[in-house]
């Protein structure tokens, strides 16, 4: 069995209990809502499930061979079939479950890659580092964002801050996102009607001009189809998962070393400092793990982290947050100390041997502080032990707030419960997946 994916407020999960059927599961009470058939039954439905279905591409990676997403807890899904070569793989289905049958079809130029939406907006990744922005209501095109392009304006308030240079490798598409592709574009757009979207952009390596990064992240309004702001290196590496908090006011991600999670301040609704945007950052662990899954919860106050390792991580984001402006600072204290050694003329001041003393020894301290992993990040606030080898998805329900759901490969439905304390979160409820 697969695990495929909780919907945004988690009152419904679907899985792929065997090869040809794709079940659609109510998580409170316990049962199955939906299923697609392909072996006879809902033919009505275009024998949309008479393949193996793998894990969504906005959850996990792995060879998958659909793309699906739900809205809410409404009868409307889209479903992208990857499982009968290319022509198919650019086909986007919109379904109503509950008539059994196909609302639209649209077609793009390249393979899906991810699928997100709310009762506002349809966004689609495709293969071709392209996104195309829909209104769901019509499924009328708003916009196509080509993550190569430089079409992301200055939008800071900050009047210094430089642009985004332009990439010279618009022309140049050589690498294909694939669904289960490590290291490919991500993004993420809040359930709320706000519709704030987020996703990665290239940008180049430090030490190799033709080598890109996909660790830029872009804040775009879709509902004004614009962009918001631009953060610059959020990580060393690649992106490997994002998040989105409900009102689109924060993001959540993690590199593909999976040590680090970070949690940044979008801009949205709050005066944006492009040179403090980190809110928390978190210690998963300290070896190198495939982080495939961040969640919050509706009111952002908890943050969960899934990978391939044998704990499942929940970090709290209720504690006070002013420590971070350390955090922030500690990238231009250089900057700043050069501006404070240099006269009006622009000349270097004058120091006494003291003086010259103190300063080599600050900056040694601070070349040494660097190559030193931060021992002082937040360790995560509760934790689940599950099965390794195991894939899981996990949801945080809108309704019962002290509660954690997960979803696993193995076939079981978990109900958690939160703990008052940090520590260990408690097994209150297990169900089997028919």
């Amino acid at each position: 069995m697969k695990a495929l994916r909780f919907n945004q407020d988690a009152t419904c999960c679907v899985v792929n209990p065997e090869p040809h059927l794709v079940s659609i599961y109510n998580c409170d009470p316990f049962g199955k809502c939906f299923e697609l058939d392909g072996r006879g039954k809902n033919q009505s439905i275009d024998n949309l499930a008479q393949y193996p279905v793998g894990i969504s591409s906005s959850s996990f990676d792995g060879e998958n061979e659909y793309v699906i997403e739900m809205l809410f807890s409404t009868s409307l899904v889209a479903i992208a079939d990857r499982s009968q070569g290319t022509s198919n793989s650019k086909k986007l289905k919109i379904i109503n479950t509950k008539r059994k049958c196909t609302i639209c079809e649209v077609s793009f130029p390249h393979g899906i890659v991810d699928v997100v939406m709310n009762r506002k907006r349809m966004c689609i990744l495709l293969e071709s580092d392209q996104i195309f922005v829909y209104d769901i209501s019509c499924m009328k095109p708003l916009e196509t964002i080509d993550l190569w392009e430089d079409h992301f304006k200055k939008t800071s308030s900050d009047s210094n801050e430089p642009k985004k240079a332009k990439s010279q490798v618009t022309d140049s598409r050589s690498r294909t996102n694939s669904v289960g592709s490590s290291t490919r574009p991500r993004m993420a757009l809040s359930s709320d009607d706000r519709s704030i979207l987020c996703f990665t952009s290239y940008s180049s390596s430090k030490n190799n001009s033709s080598s890109y990064l996909l660790n830029d992240i872009v804040i775009y309004d879709t509902l004004n189809v614009a962009p918001i702001n631009y953060m610059n290196t959020a990580h060393k590496g690649n992106i490997a998962c994002m998040a989105i908090s409900n009102d689109g006011k924060t993001i959540a991600t993690a590199s593909d070393k999976g040590t680090i999670v970070r949690v940044f301040n979008t801009g949205v609704d709050t005066e944006y400092d492009s040179r403090k945007p980190l809110l928390y950052e978190f210690r998963r662990g300290t070896r190198p793990c495939n982080l495939y899954y961040l969640c919050f919860n509706r009111k952002a106050s908890l943050l969960g982290c899934v990978g391939n390792t044998d704990t499942i991580h929940i970090f709290s984001l209720k504690e006070d947050i002013g420590n971070y402006d350390a955090i922030n600072s500690e990238f231009y204290d250089e900057e700043e100390d050069l501006s404070q050694s240099n006269n009006g003329n622009g000349l270097r001041d004058r120091k006494s041997p003291t003086d010259t003393s103190n300063h080599f020894t600050k900056f040694i301290s601070r070349g040494i502080k660097a190559t030193i992993p931060k021992q002082n990040l937040r360790r995560d606030y509760a934790h689940i032990p599950v099965l390794l080898g195991t894939t899981y998805c996990l949801g945080f329900p809108d309704e019962f707030v002290n509660q954690v759901y997960l979803a696993g490969d193995d076939g079981k439905f978990l109900v958690y419960s939160l703990p008052s304390t940090p520590g260990e979160c408690v097994l209150t409820k297990s169900n089997t997946f028919i």
